[in-house]
């Protein structure tokens, strides 16, 4: 009987020192069957690191948003770059969204047809009056201000169009800017080798007025 309580003794040894003596102890991963450096463990975050900086969506934008100018805002800065008040403004105040405080209270500031047809009118008229006033001057003028309707020059007319551009959008660009070439074609395009008369030109700077007073650069802020 002693001979099988020591057999027994000998099993429960074995049992308990199984495994124990010389084995280090194995890491249990932080997921199921997932280990550091494996394409599914967390990634390491460092304390150090500075914090990222949010980035706005479509529908959230943090940057600036650009926003319409309202009516009369509208109205001022027409005035102030063509040195011509709109006569009709009050008549269409409300079309391009001025409110009433009866029934609308808050600013339109939706790019409509709408807007874009009085703008376009308010436009045609304060240029047209503005270039007619600069030729009866006969001084350097509010549009004509370094060129005069008889100027036929490229060098001149570029010199003119650069300080639009200035009056107009606040852009204080370089000669041969690329921005200039839409409307150095209008002032330089011939459909034949007769030279254009004086009516002409004064035509093509009330295209280049109306032009940078329908802009996006200036209806926006």
């Amino acid at each position: 009987m002693s001979r099988f309580v020591l057999a027994g003794l000998l099993a429960t040894s074995l049992v308990a020192c199984n495994g124990q003596v010389g084995d280090p102890p194995v890491p249990m991963p932080t997921q199921p069957g997932v280990g550091p450096g494996d394409p599914g463990a967390p990634p390491v975050v460092d304390p150090n690191a500075p914090t990222p900086v949010p980035i706005g969506t479509a529908e959230n934008p943090l940057g600036r948003r650009v926003r319409r100018l309202t009516a009369d805002q509208f109205h001022r800065s027409l005035q102030v770059a063509t040195g011509q008040s709109w006569n009709d403004f009050e008549r269409f105040a409300a079309s391009l969204g001025r409110p009433d405080y009866a029934e609308v209270t808050e600013q339109g500031r939706e790019v409509s047809m709408t807007f874009a047809k009085f703008v376009d009118d308010a436009a045609r008229d304060t240029c047209r009056r503005a270039i007619d006033a600069d030729r009866a001057s006969g001084a350097p003028g509010v549009i004509l201000q370094g060129a005069l309707v008889g100027d036929r020059e490229p060098a001149v007319l570029e010199e003119n169009l650069r300080y639009l551009f200035l009056r107009f959008l606040g852009q204080a660009l370089p000669p041969g800017d690329p921005s200039l070439e839409p409307f150095m074609r209008i002032l330089t395009l011939r459909d034949s080798d007769r030279d254009l008369s004086d009516n002409e030109m004064r035509d093509r700077w009330w295209a280049v007025c109306v032009g940078l007073a329908t802009h996006t650069d200036f209806l926006t802020y």
